[in-house]
């Protein structure tokens, strides 16, 4: 029950509440835990009663970026130097406008943002208008969804490496947030950082390294967990921090993910504000 009430979290939390429609650009939990590299994925959850509920507050400016520079800095402490940063704002655009103002204005938004000229394509009947570039030195990916219905859900998703290009990621989500804004999408953003453990360990001791590790800087309170063989994933409770997503009554900041890769023969971590939304 936890396993699957955290997979509908995060679905709500991405799907920006067009489950359908928004498929193709979902990020993954437990469902999708055992890719061998960060890249977006479907989320999914099977049925069942569960109450849950998505509160997509952040801080905004210097607090979102202090966020980020902790999850940066978690990850790097604990990963090889090859960890990867992937940082996702999304949103909704608050007032419905028709299919040629949608294609007009992600065109305007990808422009200002610095990414070449807009693509269409179909996804289950939805126009979806994209742009990808790199942005000093970041992979940026921009998808405008337009739903018949005349709803508009947007998503730019940031990628880079962590060791080398942190600061240059806050500097573009901020940005971009601001971008989004201005184009009249209300939109929050989360964030994972991905590598592979820098010490060996088991799957149970790099979970408890890192977990010890992250407890002597945050007072943080376990929420949920999931485990199998191969993996680890835990959510946690930690009021310093400022996304959340709520599980029920209880808000989740951080979830700690550390995976078995057999081929590599090495844990892989994941840590995701509030949640993870990359493949692990």
């Amino acid at each position: 029950m936890r396993k699957m009430r955290l997979q509908i979290i995060v679905m709500m939390l991405l799907l920006c509440g067009a489950a359908a429609m928004m498929a193709g650009f979902a990020g993954t939990t437990d469902s999708n835990r055992n890719g061998s590299a960060p890249h977006a994925g479907e989320a999914s959850a099977s049925g069942g009663t569960v109450e849950t509920g998505v509160n997509g507050i952040t801080r905004a400016g210097e607090s979102a970026e202090s966020d980020l520079i902790l999850l940066a800095a978690l990850g790097q402490e604990h990963m090889e130097p090859s960890a990867i940063l992937t940082v996702k704002i999304q949103g909704e655009m608050i007032n419905s406008i028709s299919k040629d103002q949608a294609k007009t204005t992600a065109e305007q938004l990808a422009r200002t943002m610095g990414l070449s000229g807009i693509t269409t394509s179909q996804l289950q009947g939805n126009e979806v208008f994209q742009a990808e570039g790199v942005l000093s030195g970041v992979s940026v990916h921009l998808d405008w969804a337009f739903t018949k219905e005349g709803h508009s859900y947007v998503r730019a998703m940031l990628v880079g490496e962590a060791a080398g290009q942190s600061r240059e990621m806050m500097t573009l989500q901020q940005q971009i947030q601001e971008l989004m804004k201005q184009a009249g999408i209300s939109n929050s953003w989360n964030a994972s950082i991905q590598g592979y453990a820098s010490e060996t360990a088991s799957v149970d001791g790099t979970m408890a390294q890192v977990e010890e590790a992250v407890a002597q800087k945050l007072s943080l309170r376990p929420v949920e967990d999931y485990a199998d063989d191969t993996t680890q994933s835990r959510s946690y409770e930690v009021p310093s921090l400022g996304a959340f997503v709520m599980s029920g009554d209880t808000p989740i900041h951080m979830q700690i993910a550390v995976h078995e890769d057999s081929m590599k023969k090495s844990s892989r971590i994941t840590i995701g504000f509030p949640v993870i939304t990359i493949e692990y």
